[in-house]
């Protein structure tokens, strides 16, 4: 999977790719309804699948101070994506100027930048300035362009919609179970950069340097390890730290939270 900057893309890196299937969001935690967008651009065999997504989350941008953090890290998502088969990604740095360009002006520099024949948004996408261009906007505005832009379904768990908020909350508040189920995969905090103490037969991870939300308050049963290595383990949650065996390794690049 190749991964390019928003800037090389508007340089004319994918101009001469050929046809491009293409879907645009944060995409955090690459959830079912996610996985229902995906799934429709992979289905263009005769195209390239391309994911236009965030390196960080606009909502950290802004500073809002609401958000409970990452459902996923960047390496995190990318992981899930190339497994998917996603062709490319391209990452936006977000910021000042890019948060004044209008919804139009967006969709005109994709489609002016590649051969774009097939875009796929979810039902409840907005972008531009303000996020005042919905998925059905677009599908105005890109007709000038021979863009078929197709609004994809919503996906539903226990009645209500599949959204990357609502994982957020399951996990914030506890429902681990239900988070998975959304996500089709095991929660998991990627820890393999953050300053971890080992001491006293325990590693130490301080909370405030974690990115993606976290459970409440508690001791969990989990995975922890490296690439070479993985064992099951007891998870202490606090306020302000995370506490892990030390085991036989001296440094995690993972914890999975998971069910029995």
């Amino acid at each position: 999977m190749i991964v390019m900057t928003w800037d090389d893309f508007t340089k004319g890196d994918l101009r001469d790719k050929g046809p491009i299937a293409l879907s645009i969001g944060v995409f955090d935690g690459v959830h079912s309804g996610h996985r229902q967008l995906l799934s429709d651009i992979l289905s263009h065999t005769d195209s390239m699948s391309v994911v236009l997504t965030f390196r960080v989350n606009p909502r950290v941008y802004f500073k809002d101070e609401t958000y409970p953090g990452d459902i996923y890290s960047l390496p995190q998502k990318l992981s899930v994506l190339n497994s998917l088969g996603i062709d490319t990604v391209i990452l936006i740095d977000f910021s000042y100027d890019f948060s004044k360009l209008s919804g139009k002006d967006f969709l005109y520099q994709i489609a002016d930048n590649c051969n774009l024949r097939n875009l796929v948004l979810g039902d409840n996408f907005k972008c531009g300035k303000g996020r005042m261009t919905t998925s059905y906007e677009a599908v105005e505005i890109l007709t000038g362009k021979n863009v078929i832009v197709d609004i994809g379904n919503m996906a539903y768990f226990e009645g209500q919609i599949i959204s990357s908020s609502r994982i957020r909350k399951a996990v914030a508040s506890g429902k681990i179970k239900d988070a998975q189920k959304m996500l089709e995969r095991v929660f998991s905090l990627d820890i393999a950069n953050i300053p971890q103490i080992s001491k006293d037969e325990t590693i130490t991870i301080e909370t405030k340097n974690i990115s993606q939300v976290l459970p409440p308050r508690g001791q969990y049963t989990g995975l922890t390890g490296t690439s070479d290595m993985t064992l099951k383990s007891k998870i202490l949650v606090g306020e302000s730290v995370i506490k892990v065996p030390l085991q036989k390794m001296q440094h995690l690049d993972f914890i999975k939270f998971i069910l029995e």
